[in-house]
C-alpha cells in the first residue's frame, strides 16, 4: 500500500485587540462602566464578546427590562486595534403588578405562591424569576416550568404537572460477591400539602460456595412534611426503620445487627445552599448471639452547606457538613461526622471523619468500613479494628476519595481513582494507624446526563487477576 501524505496550512490572519468599549443607548448607561475590563486593551474573541454581553443583558433583566436588544458596532482603527461601541434598546421597563399560574391541575395554588420570591408590585428581576422555577421544581411536583409577561404588569408562570405516585428501582453490582437492589414507591403530595409518603425497601445479596444469600436487608416507612407548622422553609421528615445486616456471604445470624427504630427529624432551610436540623431517634439495637437488645435514643444536630450543581454528577461547587450525636437509656456515647466535597471540571474529592466518644458504645454503633461508598477494592465493611469474631469495626476513622473524570464526550467518560482510609479504636493512634488504600479505573456512560458507572478497583495486596479484582456498578457517581 503506498503512503499518503497531507498537508494542512492554516492561515490565522491578524489578531485584534479591543481598545475600547463605548455605550450608546438608553437606561443605567452610567452602571454598565462597570462591567468593562479594567486591563484595556484585551484580545479580542467570540467567547469574550458573548460573556460581556450576558452581562449586560443579565443587568437589565434584573433592572426590570425583560425586552433589552443590544446590537454591536466594529470600529476598525487600524490592524490591530478594534473600538466596539454597543448600541443598546432597553424597552420598556416593566412592573409586576399581578403573578398567575397556568396549567397546574392537581397542585393547589397556596403551595405554588408558597415557592415564589417576587412581591407585588415590584420590577420585573430576572435572579428572582429563576430561584422561583428552581424552588418550584423542588417540589418535585412539575416537570416543566416557563414563564410570560402579559400585558406589560402580569407575570405568568406555565407549568405541567409531573405524575404524583412514582416507582423507583435502583441496581448495584460488585463483581465477585454481591447485588443491591431498592425499590421505592410513594405519593409526592398524598394529603394535598406537598406531603411526601414513601415505601422503600433494600436487599444485598451475596453469594458464597454456590449459595445466594440475602445478606442485608432494610425496610423504611418515610413521611415528609414539607410546610411544617404551615412555614415554606421549615421541614418535618420521620421514618420507621427496620435493618438487618452482617459479613458479606455469613450464613447463620450470629454477629448480624438488627435494629428497628423510630426517627423524626426537623431541618430548617436558611437559604438555597445551607440548612441544619435537629433529630430524635428511639431505636431497638441488637448483635444477635453477641449483645443483647438494647433501647437506645439518640439526639442529633447537623449543619449542611451544599451547592453543587448536581447531586448525581457533579462537576462545580462544594458540600460541607458536621453533625453530633448523643446516646441515652442503654448507651451512652457521642458520635461526630465530618464531611467535605469539592468539586471541579475534570477532579473531584472528598474527605470523611468520624468519631465516637464514650463509655457504653454498642457494637452495632461503631463505624464499618471497605468497599462501595468508602475504599473501593475491598468486601464491604471489612475494614476495621479486629472485634473478637466479628466484622472488623473501629471507633475512629478518615477517609478519603480522588477522582480525575476526563469526559471525552456528552455520552462517554474515563475516571481515575484513588481511595484511602485509617482506622483506630483509640484517637491518639487514629494517625499513625495503617493506611488502607484501594485504587483504579473506572468507565461512565451517560444517559440524560445521568452517568452509569463501572469502577474497577484493586488494593495493594492484590496478585491474582481477576480473582482480586473488584467491579462496581451503579447509577451516579460514587460522591
Amino acid at each position: 500500500m503506498g503512503n499518503v501524505i497531507v498537508n494542512i496550512n492554516i492561515n490565522e490572519g491578524k489578531r485584534f485587540y479591543i481598545r475600547k468599549i463605548q455605550f450608546e443607548g438608553d437606561s443605567l448607561l452610567d452602571t454598565l462602566i462597570y462591567i468593562i475590563p479594567k486591563k484595556m486593551p484585551i484580545a479580542y474573541s467570540d467567547e469574550f464578546m458573548n460573556a460581556f454581553e450576558s452581562q449586560i443583558y443579565y443587568l437589565y433583566y434584573n433592572k426590570g427590562f425583560p425586552f433589552i436588544s443590544v446590537l454591536r458596532d466594529t470600529i476598525f482603527e487600524n490592524d490591530s486595534s478594534l473600538i466596539i461601541k454597543e448600541k443598546i434598546s432597553a424597552g420598556k421597563r416593566i412592573m409586576i403588578k399581578q403573578i398567575k399560574i397556568e396549567g397546574n391541575k392537581n397542585v393547589r395554588d397556596e403551595i405554588f405562591f408558597k415557592e415564589i420570591t417576587i412581591k407585588v408590585p415590584s420590577y420585573f428581576n430576572y435572579n428572582q424569576i429563576i430561584q422561583s422555577i428552581q424552588r418550584l421544581y423542588s417540589l418535585r411536583l412539575f416537570k416543566s416550568v416557563n414563564y410570560k409577561i402579559e400585558n406589560d404588569s402580569i407575570l405568568i408562570f406555565q407549568v405541567i404537572e409531573s405524575p404524583q405516585r412514582y416507582l423507583e428501582t435502583n441496581i448495584g453490582f460488585t463483581y465477585p460477591y454481591f447485588l443491591n437492589i431498592s425499590f421505592l414507591i410513594g405519593h409526592l403530595n398524598i394529603f394535598g400539602n406537598v406531603q411526601n409518603l414513601e415505601l422503600s425497601t433494600n436487599g444485598l445479596f451475596s453469594w458464597t460456595n454456590n449459595n445466594v444469600l440475602l445478606n442485608d436487608r432494610s425496610v423504611s416507612l418515610n413521611f415528609r412534611e414539607r410546610y411544617f407548622l404551615d412555614r415554606k422553609n421549615l421541614f418535618l421528615n420521620s421514618n420507621l426503620i427496620y435493618n438487618k445486616f452482617g459479613q458479606i456471604g455469613q450464613v447463620e445470624d450470629y454477629g448480624k445487627i438488627e435494629e428497628i427504630g423510630l426517627n423524626a427529624e426537623i431541618l430548617r432551610q436558611f437559604s438555597n445552599y445551607f440548612y441544619s436540623a435537629f433529630s430524635i431517634l428511639l431505636k431497638s439495637s441488637m448483635t444477635i448471639g453477641y449483645e443483647d437488645r438494647r433501647v437506645i435514643l439518640t439526639l442529633s444536630q447537623r449543619a449542611v452547606y451544599d451547592d453543587r450543581n448536581s447531586y448525581l454528577d457533579a462537576t462545580k461547587g462544594f458540600i460541607s457538613s458536621f453533625s453530633i450525636s448523643e446516646a441515652f437509656i442503654q448507651a451512652k456515647f457521642i458520635k461526630l461526622n465530618e464531611l467535605y466535597s469539592k468539586y471541579f471540571y475534570s477532579f473531584a474529592f472528598r474527605i470523611r471523619m468520624g468519631q465516637i466518644f464514650g463509655s457504653d458504645i454498642p457494637y452495632s454503633e461503631k463505624f464499618f468500613l471497605g468497599g462501595e461508598g468508602s475504599v473501593r477494592g475491598y468486601l464491604n465493611n471489612s475494614i476495621g479494628e479486629p472485634f473478637d469474631n466479628l466484622q472488623p469495626a473501629s471507633n475512629h476513622y478518615i477517609n478519603g476519595n480522588f477522582e480525575y473524570r476526563w469526559r471525552f464526550s456528552s455520552f462517554f467518560g474515563i475516571t481515575f481513582f484513588y481511595d484511602f482510609v485509617l482506622v483506630s479504636n483509640e484517637f491518639t493512634n487514629l494517625i499513625k494507624s495503617n493506611v488502607y488504600s484501594g485504587y483504579g479505573i473506572g468507565f461512565r456512560f451517560y444517559i440524560n446526563y445521568i452517568p452509569l458507572r463501572f469502577d474497577f478497583a484493586l488494593n495493594p495486596n492484590s496478585k491474582v487477576l481477576p480473582k482480586d479484582l473488584f467491579i462496581y456498578f451503579s447509577i451516579g457517581q460514587m460522591f
